[in-house]
């Protein structure tokens, strides 16, 4: 009621209006009203007396379906006790088949079993009847058959079969191995194998059909090749990773692995001394010298009709490799004790495998993995560290450490002996640790060089903190060090952008990758380099001691310059009032020190490093002469032209030696000896134009007229490009023709 109240009064207030007249419209909407409340009264008693009815009728429909689904539920329960029946029947049924057929398949499991069986027993009756009949192919063929059964059957439950098929597989292997070998080591014979020529080249060809028979026992061999799961564990620790080598390439190396242990795995045989391992590996040079065209000429054809991915060249260098990588396993573990024999045998081991790469592409690294066993590979690095500190020493403390490589006048880098030498260490190293395969290993040496080069640093500081204070004397030390540091930052520079040194970037930034090798566009985004460290220190002392030098030079110029300075430039006489102009007398001392200096340290410096220092001596002795020249004094019409005689005519050409336009570096000095030297109308012109452009500017700023020029504007229009406004003002006050403002 509350809220309907409301809308009876809107309803209403919309009825009448505003109008009171209206009111008597009120009867005519009560009639209205009433006439709408009986409608609505009729119509709820109509439906109440209509609604039993409906609900009466829901009723028995509810009730009909409910019979229907009761009906329903008991013709599905009979359905399904009927069906029941056969199922059960059909359940007993198959119960009752299924221990036939798990009886069937066993049966048809042994059968297959015993069909298996009997074909490797019959196989194994061919071989032998065959090899009694000395068909040979015949042999080869059968077993191979065998070996396909082994490879088929390898990796299924049957393990007592696999294991029984695999001896009868070694078995067959070991006989029909065991006769070929025979007759491959009588052709051996006959064709003088191992050769002892020094090209290789069999003197006496042996004849056609002797070669002919050599290469089909080699095919028979290379078939009788066992499969990878049947080859026998090699115990040797480096070699598991390692395929055996193909039967043709062990008989034909056997007899020189009996030479190889008779010459130089015997304590007794002076061919086996530990200090010389070098006699070891020339030996096995000159075998693969002598005998890698043989095998590329009659055992490669073989094994490329086989479609073998296999390289008889490679294959022998391998087996050869092999015995020298045993010898060096077994002795390098005592060796390590002696400094001088493990290095050597390092040093001669990385050489054979250098040539090995180089000569003939061998590039597996049989005989790297012995030097990288950890507890030698420890000492290894160890050893590397202790023979560069000591070569360090021995460098800097020779009496030519710092000596120049070569002619001074040839050598724009100014090289000495000692960077040279070091620098040539530290190829050495890189060189004998760039084959190793392991990015891990590289990693520890490139931290080695870099802990060489900071004690290197450390080694020059050392060696400047003894030198005397003056850096220019004849027997000082500090300008061949600074070329040393200079040509080494160089050296540096270069290296960094090395594919060996940026690859090992890539691998210290990327060691928790899972990732082994970079690409190329990965090693070209690499920025920086491993040196950057390094480089910084050692660019930072070289500027430092380019610094003492510089100083030291301005110091010495410095010294002589109070006369100079002192003179008295408001009343000298003009130049141009004397027969010939001269440089002013007191001007010679200071001039005659700075040449002589600066010869000295162009004999001295490298190219690069005495442009950077007599391009800061020119910038620092123009600062010099501009605020304890030119600013200190007053000048008349003489003492100004004498200062600019001095400067364009003595002062300048000393550095012109060394650069096409000298006054670029003394622009202050030379745009205040213009203003020095300008007509006096024009200075009082100047004069007067730069104040007025110095008073607006004070209040209004920078001019934004294109009509009003600014104090800049002004003397850029002069040619004076370097001195502002107020410095202008200041130079031209310095002149005593024109009366100071106050």
């Amino acid at each position: 009621m509350k809220m309907a109240l409301p809308n009876a009064v809107e309803k209403l207030n919309e009825e009448l209006g505003s109008d009171i007249k209206n009111l008597k419209r009120c009867h005519e909407i009560f009639e209205r009203v009433k006439a709408e409340k009986e409608a609505i009264e009729k119509m709820l008693s109509l439906a109440s007396s209509e609604v039993p009815s409906r609900v009466s009728a829901a009723v028995q429909q509810v009730e009909q379906t409910s019979h229907q689904i009761a009906r329903l539920s008991d013709e599905m329960a009979n359905l399904v006790e009927i069906s029941n029946k056969p199922l059960e029947e059909g359940e007993n049924i198959i119960s009752s088949l299924q221990d036939d057929m798990d009886k069937i398949l066993t049966l048809e499991r042994t059968k297959s079993y015993l069909k298996w069986l009997r074909a490797v027993e019959d196989l194994s009756c061919e071989l032998e009847s065959s090899l009694h009949e000395q068909a040979d192919a015949r042999c080869v063929h059968l077993f191979q058959q065998l070996k396909t059964m082994y490879e088929e059957v390898y990796g299924s439950q049957c393990s007592h079969f696999i294991a029984f098929l695999r001896e009868t597989l070694l078995f067959w292997h070991t006989v029909l191995k065991s006769q070929f070998s025979k007759e491959f080591e009588e052709i051996l014979q006959v064709i003088r194998w191992p050769f002892v020529s020094s090209n290789g080249v069999v003197t006496s060809p042996p004849p056609a059909e002797t070669l002919s028979r050599f290469q089909i026992l080699t095919e028979y061999l290379l078939k009788l090749q066992l499969p990878n799961e049947a080859e026998e564990v090699v115990d040797s620790a480096l070699l598991t990773d390692t395929l055996p080598l193909s039967p043709p390439l062990q008989l034909l190396l056997r007899p020189l692995r009996r030479r190889f242990v008779f010459h130089f795995c015997r304590p007794d045989k002076e061919t086996s001394r530990p200090d010389k391992p070098e006699w070891c590996f020339t030996q096995v040079l000159a075998w693969i010298r002598d005998h890698h065209q043989f095998v590329e000429q009659w055992v490669q054809p073989v094994m490329d009709n086989l479609s073998l991915q296999l390289s008889a060249r490679t294959e022998l260098i391998r087996g050869l490799v092999q015995l020298v990588a045993g010898k060096l396993h077994a002795e390098l573990p005592t060796l390590q004790y002696d400094d001088l024999l493990f290095s050597h045998a390092v040093d001669e081991t990385l050489s054979l495998a250098r040539e090995l790469r180089d000569t003939y592409g061998y590039n597996e690294n049989t005989l790297l993995a012995v030097l990288t066993q950890a507890s030698l590979f420890i000492r290894w690095l160890h050893l590397e560290k202790k023979l560069a500190s000591e070569k360090m020493d021995a460098l800097l403390s020779c009496e030519t450490a710092w000596s120049p490589l070569g002619p001074s006048d040839l050598d724009d880098m100014k090289v000495t002996e000692s960077i040279d030498s070091f620098l040539s260490l530290l190829q050495a190293i890189t060189e004998r640790y760039s084959c190793l395969p392991q990015p891990g290993h590289r990693l520890q040496f490139l931290e080695l060089q870099l802990d060489l080069l900071d004690d290197w640093r450390v080694r020059l500081l050392q060696l400047i903190r003894v030198e005397p204070q003056d850096p220019l004397q004849s027997k000082s030390r500090v300008p061949a060090i600074l070329n040393s540091i200079n040509y080494l930052t160089s050296v540096l520079s270069e290296w960094g952008s090395n594919i060996h040194f940026l690859s090992l970037q890539y691998f210290q930034s990327q060691l928790n990758s899972s990732r082994e090798t970079p690409t190329e566009k990965e090693l070209e985004d690499t920025s920086g380099s491993v040196f950057d460290e390094s480089l910084e220190l050692f660019e930072r002392m070289k500027h430092d001691l380019l610094n003492t030098i510089c100083e030291a030079v301005l110091l010495d110029v410095k010294a002589p310059s109070r006369p100079y300075r002192k003179d008295k430039w408001f009343v000298m006489s003009s130049p141009t009032e004397l027969v010939s102009a001269t440089l002013t007398p007191s001007a010679c001392p200071m001039f005659r020190v700075l040449s002589s200096h600066l010869h000295t340290l162009q004999q001295v410096l490298a190219v690069p490093l005495f442009v950077m220092a007599w391009t800061q001596i020119a910038s620092s002795l123009s600062q010099f002469i501009y605020e304890e020249v030119i600013l200190q004094n007053c000048f008349n019409e003489g003492g100004a032209l004498q200062l600019q005689y001095d400067m364009t005519r003595n002062l300048f050409p000393l550095f012109g030696q060394y650069t096409a336009h000298p006054e670029s570096y003394f622009q202050r000095v030379k745009e205040a000896c213009s203003l020095l030297t300008m007509a006096k109308g024009s200075a009082l012109l100047l004069q007067e134009t730069l104040q007025e452009c110095l008073q607006r500017e004070s209040i209004h700023g920078q001019p934004t007229d294109d009509s009003e020029q600014s104090s800049w504007d002004v003397l850029s229009d002069l040619g004076l490009h370097t001195m502002d406004g107020q410095s202008a003002l200041t130079i031209l006050q310095l002149r005593t023709d024109i009366i100071r403002s106050p």
